[in-house]
């Protein structure tokens, strides 16, 4: 596990960081040594090496001797340190569930969840986004009841820093992840109002990640409470002030809508995709284009498809040819030709069959090879 000499340690030099330790000493000595070091190489050893010291241990040893050290560790000045220990705790919380699954239960809410929570007010991004990603994995191991006083709460604080924007981004980002964990009742009384409240923050930045973490929540909510709370929401996003956000939602508005069911996803969005279509920015309106088949694909039969757009879809094909910009806007027109082609049927292959062997010649090998998969 921890690296090794015979005998005693061998002598480094001032300023230099060894791992190496005596032979004599067992697991829990080694990584009580390690984990209480002056020296960061040798707590990022023990770190990495923890959860398979917990296995050689055992529960009782880890949770009297291990867990403390993780809780010393969360505030290790080493950033690295901090990195590395988050992303062990879905595996350590697994373990000591499975080795005592009520007592362990507990010292997971008591112990790994707090920590979990201060982590994800790091100022580090690499430290913040671990935090994030390991309170997701600590959800599926929790109770409903612990999803909601602990995970949930800690989430709402985070939205609720009013100082610090990159908390209200990851806030947002757990609110959309944590949504299947936390089920349909705690969605639709909180997360769903948290969501539509975050599209109204003043930094552009925690706007503008709203607009990517709508899908799941969506999903979760159903179609009913979706189209009452949350498309209106999107929709302000979609007339943002800042094209970053707007940009954001384009490129998110087919994701929203296939959460709802197929009857539902005409009215509203195509009134956005039309939006988004004639925006002023030319980047928002490039990445509505490149949106713009999978739109159409999404309402899954001609009678909800406008002409206006099916038009514009015809079109852009064929000038994407004489225009370099729209490189990309080719590739995805061909990687859903035959989406489209399926919701318009057969009486518009007149229509699409030029487009067809435009692409089929398309200047980008990726374009071609899209239309031959």
């Amino acid at each position: 596990m921890f690296g090794r000499t015979q005998g005693k340690a061998a002598p480094t030099r001032a300023g230099s960081e060894s791992v190496e330790i005596e032979e004599s000493l067992g697991a829990l000595e080694r990584a009580r040594h390690f984990g209480s070091s002056k020296l960061s190489l040798q707590r990022l050893v023990f770190v990495n090496e923890l959860v398979d010291c917990a296995h050689d241990i055992g529960y009782d040893a880890t949770v009297a001797h291990l867990l403390p050290l993780v809780q010393k560790l969360a505030s290790d000045p080493e950033v690295l340190v901090r990195q590395s220990l988050v992303n062990h705790f879905g595996d350590l919380a697994g373990f000591l569930i499975q080795s005592d699954p009520e007592k362990g239960y507990e010292k997971v809410v008591e112990t790994l969840l707090p920590t979990v929570a201060l982590l994800l007010r790091e100022k580090g991004s690499d430290v913040r986004q671990g935090a994030a990603d390991a309170l997701t994995t600590l959800a599926s191991h929790l109770r409903p009841g612990e999803r909601g006083d602990q995970v949930l709460m800690s989430v709402i604080s985070l939205s609720h820093s009013n100082d610090d924007e990159d908390a209200r981004t990851t806030a947002v980002q757990l609110l959309n992840t944590l949504a299947e964990a936390l089920g349909v009742n705690l969605c639709r009384q909180f997360v769903g109002i948290e969501l539509v409240a975050l599209c109204e923050d003043p930094a552009f930045r925690v706007r503008k990640a709203t607009a990517t973490n709508f899908a799941e929540v969506s999903r979760v909510v159903g179609s009913e409470y979706a189209l009452k709370r949350l498309v209106p929401a999107f929709d302000q996003l979609v007339q943002d002030p800042h094209w970053g956000v707007r940009k954001a939602a384009a490129e998110s508005l087919v994701p929203l809508a296939m959460t709802l069911e197929a009857s539902c996803r005409k009215g509203s969005f195509v009134s956005m995709m039309n939006y988004l279509l004639k925006d002023s920015s030319r980047w928002v309106r490039m990445s509505a284009l490149q949106q713009l088949g999978y739109f159409i694909a999404s309402l899954e039969e001609e009678a909800s498809v406008p002409s206006g757009l099916f038009t514009q879809y015809v079109e852009v094909i064929e000038q994407s040819k004489a225009n370099p910009d729209a490189a990309d806007i080719s590739y995805h027109c061909a990687y859903t030709f035959a989406a489209v082609t399926k919701t318009m049927g057969q009486d518009y292959w007149g229509a699409l069959k030029a487009p067809f062997l435009s692409l089929c010649t398309d200047a980008q090998a990726k374009s071609r090879k899209a239309m031959a998969a």
